[in-house]
């Protein structure tokens, strides 16, 4: 025989194994003495119930109770017979609470309203005009009087925006705990702290 006839066989021996280890019953454990027959047998292991076993054998007798709770009520569910079907006229009385449909034509006209007209051409005709005097002031050179005029305008605004406020205790004291948080551990730092 080649390779394939071994590997074959191998793994129906393997299977046939397997098969004769779930038939035979499960050896007895060792640490149990067998019982005489004047003893009384001790009481089997528990057997570990899984989750979902549980919740079954729960239901179970969940449907068990309802159905003894159902056949002491008695009776047929529904109608009882001794009481009379009302009469059809009733029925028929009730209002229908379905709308007749409304047809309306789609074919017709749909009103608009006018379009309006938008010359752009004016428009344009300032923008360009705009454009031309704005290159035309930015040809020459900047003389001394508009670094004047640019100085004023620029001394005029109010200084806050460029000043700094000063240091407060506060201030100071955040100041150190976020270098506490941000530094490295003191086990770490060099023995020199600059």
């Amino acid at each position: 025989m080649d390779n394939k006839g071994l590997i074959l066989m191998g793994v129906v021996w393997f299977l046939f194994n397997l098969f004769a280890r779930k038939k035979r019953p499960p050896a007895r454990p060792t640490d149990q003495p067998r019982p005489t027959p004047g003893t009384a047998r001790p009481l089997p292991r528990p057997m570990k119930i899984d989750a979902t076993q549980r919740e079954g054998s729960q239901l179970e007798l969940l449907l068990r109770q309802l159905g003894r709770t159902l056949d002491q009520a008695g009776g047929p569910l529904g109608r009882l017979p001794d009481r009379p079907i009302p009469p059809a006229a009733e029925q028929e009385e009730r209002e229908s609470l379905e709308v007749m449909p409304v047809s309306r034509s789609l074919e017709t006209d749909v009103a608009r309203s006018s379009r309006v007209t938008v010359d752009q051409d004016d428009e344009a005709e300032r923008v360009i005009a705009r454009r031309v005097a704005d290159a035309e002031n930015r040809i020459g050179g900047r003389t001394k009087a508009d670094h004047l005029a640019f100085d004023q305008r620029i001394r005029q605004q109010p200084a806050d925006k460029t000043s700094t406020s000063g240091y407060t205790a506060r201030k100071l004291r955040q100041a150190v705990v976020w270098r506490e948080i941000l530094d490295p551990p003191v086990s770490l730092r060099d023995s020199v702290d600059p």
